[in-house]
């Protein structure tokens, strides 16, 4: 037995301070093995056996598995031992302290590794890039994380904080893939109603990088804290650029200020009932394709997208040119934070962005959900017992505001938070991040600054029309305004505006893009009818297989027909109101077992192929 511990057991070829501390000995077979504060890192007797077993369990353990990515390795043995078998699939390397990977280097032969197609090293790598490299490669849902626990000790805080931020990722892939199946038919309504707008009106890329660097963006959320700023916005307005979700903006025009921007990005039609009966003529909507088609309706000074998340409104930007992107962070508010950080803003504070229930409150007064609470309560069901069954649910939390006191969240807002806490940390070096309230749930990166020392600022309104000018000479869509001193709420939630004729909104665009546009909108419809046609061929063909003596004889069509499918530009497009994962291995669960493999994927292949067409239906219906 030998030791790296002392310099005369370091090889001559790798230098001291790149040694690990590791006690090396060999196997029973000869090999090096490793032990680590008493505990073994790898096998006294056979590493390598050791380690194909563990290669190929973790293999097995996922379905449709396309990589290893391995949190820490010993040696690395079992990397080596994934490498041999399953050269194909993508190989992550995670290692904190890069000495364990020189020392294992210096003892071990690598080059079944260096070998396999694709390969990632990351030594020392923020966990945000780790999980990032993940998602890129394989995705959380098709990579095997592969730890022994005695090999990662070395740097348990470190690994312990990704797998929980591997964790949040996977809650989020699985609220992403819930909300589709909820929701991916009003998307794809809406965006097919919605489809003229995106060739009439500009897009956020007009605001792009245009902040003056001393003019900083104030984010008006609606939480309960929002009140102690409302009195204050006036003021506030005169040394920043407001951007204000679409819940706060009743309670900003409750106070007489009118936003600078207004960001509605939730497709679903109670979002639009925050906005409904409202105006404000100096402020700018900033929306989606797929929003809720009534919200073109607002009476404001101009309505500008965001690139849409949805293929529909992907392919259309694709052709015509993108509105500018935003990251979507499961919140209107992240939106309206990455809007800021979009601008170039150095500076964001927040207000409202509360992210729990301070004092028992969970929304500002006067908020269509405080609204809606007190029209539906009643002499059995009083206001406070709904708030209160909101407030104590399942799912409620204690976590800590900036002051170190308790305040109650949940698991939703608690990824909200992390969503700040991830951009701040990203943008670290460009943006500073700022909270007005110390009740608010605390998002690490971002500091507490008082309404006062906002105040004490200097006016900005030159540095803001400059901001604006930037975005150049554009044609509003509506004129006209209430001012600040009318009363800006309608007794009723309906608006009365007439939709803006967009033929008259089209004349600021020259015809070459709107010819681009009904060009690339024939060439969607074509391209779906091709796909419809493929796939009816397809349920043909598996129709005869599955009456056939020979069904083998149908596999090379029909591998056909997938493979045209699957190379089809329009195919994303048309699956968006496809099955989910999870619910298509539940209709195949419901099949009837047939003794003959081939002809039981010849009947999911017919479900895959009707589901196909049920989806460019709904696009022949709304189009």
């Amino acid at each position: 037995m030998f030791s790296l511990n002392s310099d005369s057991d370091i090889p001559d070829d790798i230098p001291s301070h790149l040694v690990a501390p590791l006690e090396i000995m060999p196997s029973k077979q000869g090999l090096p093995t490793a032990k680590e504060g008493g505990k073994m890192l790898h096998s006294l007797y056979n590493p390598l056996r050791e380690a194909e077993q563990a290669a190929r369990g973790a293999k097995s353990s996922i379905t449709d598995c396309y990589g290893c990515a391995f949190f820490s390795f010993g040696l690395g043995y079992t990397a080596l031992s994934y490498a041999t078998l399953f050269p194909n699939d993508t190989i992550i390397l995670v290692e904190n302290d890069p000495r364990y990977f020189f020392t294992a280097l210096s003892l071990v032969d690598w080059s079944p590794i260096f070998s396999v197609k694709n390969c990632i090293i990351a030594l020392g790598t923020g966990i945000d890039s780790v999980v990032s490299l993940i998602e890129k490669t394989g995705g959380i849902k098709h990579t095997v994380l592969l730890e022994n626990p005695a090999q990662s000790a070395h740097s348990a805080d470190y690994f312990s904080a990704l797998h929980s931020l591997l964790e949040r990722n996977r809650r989020k892939i699985e609220i992403n893939a819930s909300t589709l199946e909820k929701f991916s038919k009003l998307w794809l309504k809406n965006t097919c109603k919605n489809l003229d707008y995106l060739k009439t009106l500009d897009g956020i890329s007009i605001f792009s990088d245009s902040c003056p660097p001393s003019l900083p963006a104030v984010i008006l959320a609606a939480g309960p804290s929002l009140q102690e700023v409302l009195p204050h916005l006036a003021q506030i307005k005169k040394r920043a650029i407001l951007i204000a979700v679409d819940t706060a903006l009743r309670a900003c025009l409750r106070a007489g200020v009118e936003p600078d921007f207004v960001v509605l990005a939730d497709p679903q039609y109670y979002a639009y009932r925050h906005i409904a009966g409202l105006s404000s003529p100096s402020s700018i909507l900033i929306t989606e394709s797929a929003a809720y088609p009534a919200v073109f309706r607002f009476k404001c000074k101009k309505i500008i997208m965001c690139a849409s998340l949805f293929p529909l409104g992907h392919y259309i930007e694709s052709k015509i040119g993108s509105k500018g992107e935003l990251v979507a962070g499961g919140s209107v508010s992240t939106t309206a934070w990455d809007f800021a950080r979009f601008i170039g803003a150095k500076e964001i504070f927040c207000a409202g962005l509360d992210l729990g229930y301070p004092h028992f409150q969970t929304h500002i007064p006067g908020s269509t959900f405080e609204e809606n609470i007190h029209t539906k309560s009643g002499r059995l069901s009083p206001a406070e017992k709904l708030t209160s069954a909101l407030l104590f649910g399942a799912d409620i939390q204690k976590e800590s505001d900036y002051k170190g006191e308790s305040i109650l969240t949940d698991s939703k807002m608690k990824m909200f938070a992390w969503w700040f806490e991830s951009k701040a940390e990203e943008f670290k070096k460009t943006i500073k991040n700022y909270t007005l309230s110390e009740n608010s749930l605390k998002i690490p990166n971002f500091a507490v600054k008082s309404i006062e020392e906002l105040l004490c600022r200097p006016e900005l309104s030159s540095q803001k029309e400059e901001f604006f000018k930037r975005a150049g000479n554009v044609q509003f869509p509506y004129e006209g305004g209430i001012g600040n001193d009318h009363d800006c709420l309608p007794k009723t939630c309906e608006t009365s505006f007439e939709r803006a004729p967009v033929k008259a909104m089209s004349e600021q665009f020259s015809p070459s893009k709107a010819e681009t546009f009904d060009t690339a909108l024939q060439n969607l419809k074509d391209g779906l009818e091709e796909l419809y046609a493929t796939a009816k061929k397809g349920i043909s063909l598996a129709e005869q297989g599955l009456i056939s003596k020979n069904p083998k004889d149908f596999l090379n069509n029909l591998a056909k027909i997938d493979s045209k499918i699957l190379h089809s530009e329009y195919k994303e497009i048309a699956s968006l109101v496809f099955p989910s994962e999870k619910k298509l291995a539940a209709i195949f669960e419901n099949l009837t077992p047939m003794g003959d493999e081939i002809k039981f994927s010849f009947q999911k292949s017919k479900i895959i192929y009707k589901e196909l067409m049920k989806g460019i239906q709904l696009y022949r219906k709304y189009l």
